[in-house]
């Protein structure tokens, strides 16, 4: 892969150091790039050279290898990748790999009645659920923008591995636009935009659950749903999370979708962990903002 780089660099005559050569390497790894055309390719290292905010995001990820090797352990949409050298080979491991992993889901839910098994067969049958990531993007976490997106980057790595959508959905107190990449492939355009969005004023969350509640009735037969919010910490309706409808609500995401909520924080002293009830998970960037 770095020969092709190299002469993708070479043909484009571009003048980087070795560190940028290395943030490019990541890219290329993280977000399967050697798949896309000649032509998009071009279009991307290009961007690369252009884009302050895209060189910075992939530093910003080189330099979290430790919280994001942390994040890839405990979050379950975040699985400990095996490196193996061929990207078939990979691709097949983790096909097997989940294949074996429903067959014990199967397995552990039939039941038996006097000499007849009973199959849940609908259940094997169900396609793992979409990764859908919940980017505060606000006036208060203007200054953690490049870092949070530059965790977002190896995700696309596992979504592409699992065959599974990946959902950014930017917000502040409203959604105004949302990205999807079709089974962790990469859309240059939307990517683009992902990465030039900025939104002002408070956070609210309601509308992004909302929201999240609606892309999941669009896909009724997923299950194993990821659910990552990157936030501050103080949304403005935070109380309301803790409301009657609000918790029926999210206890049926997560009973019909088997959905799984993490949150990653800028700051462990602005979290509430009871507004945040729902999270399985919190993480904190203290250490990685200082």
């Amino acid at each position: 892969m770095k020969d092709a780089v190299e002469l993708l660099i070479e043909k484009l005559a571009l003048d980087i150091t070795s560190e940028q050569r290395d943030y490019l390497y990541f890219l290329y790894e993280n977000l399967h790039l050697e798949e896309l055309s000649d032509k998009e390719q071009h279009f991307f290292i290009d961007y690369f050279y252009k884009s302050k905010t895209l060189r910075n995001m992939a530093a910003f990820a080189l330099e979290l290898a430790d919280i994001m090797h942390e994040i890839r352990e405990n979050i379950p949409a975040i699985e400990l990748a095996e490196r193996l050298a061929d990207g078939n080979e990979q691709r097949l491991y983790y096909e097997r790999k989940w294949q074996e992993a429903r067959r014990r889901k199967l397995k552990h839910q039939t039941t038996k009645k006097g000499n007849i098994l009973y199959v849940p067969f609908d259940e094997y049958k169900k396609e793992l659920g979409p990764i859908i990531i919940c980017l505060e993007q606000t006036t208060g976490m203007a200054a953690y923008s490049e870092l949070c997106k530059s965790m977002i980057l190896p995700l696309f790595m596992n979504a592409h591995r699992e065959r599974r959508d990946l959902y950014i959905i930017p917000y502040d107190c409203q959604i105004h636009v949302h990205y999807r990449f079709e089974n962790g492939h990469l859309n240059l355009s939307d990517f683009k935009d992902f990465i030039e969005y900025k939104a002002n004023g408070e956070a609210a969350i309601l509308p992004v659950l909302h929201f999240v509640k609606g892309l999941l009735q669009e896909n009724q037969h997923c299950t194993d749903v990821d659910i990552i919010f990157f936030t501050e910490g103080t949304p403005v309706d935070g109380q309301h999370l803790v409301g009657k409808h609000v918790k029926s609500m999210l206890e049926e995401m997560k009973h019909k979708y088997h959905a799984e909520f993490s949150i990653i924080a800028m700051h462990e002293h602005n979290f509430n962990e009871q507004q945040f009830w729902f999270a399985s998970k919190a993480f904190f960037a203290d250490d990685a903002i200082q």
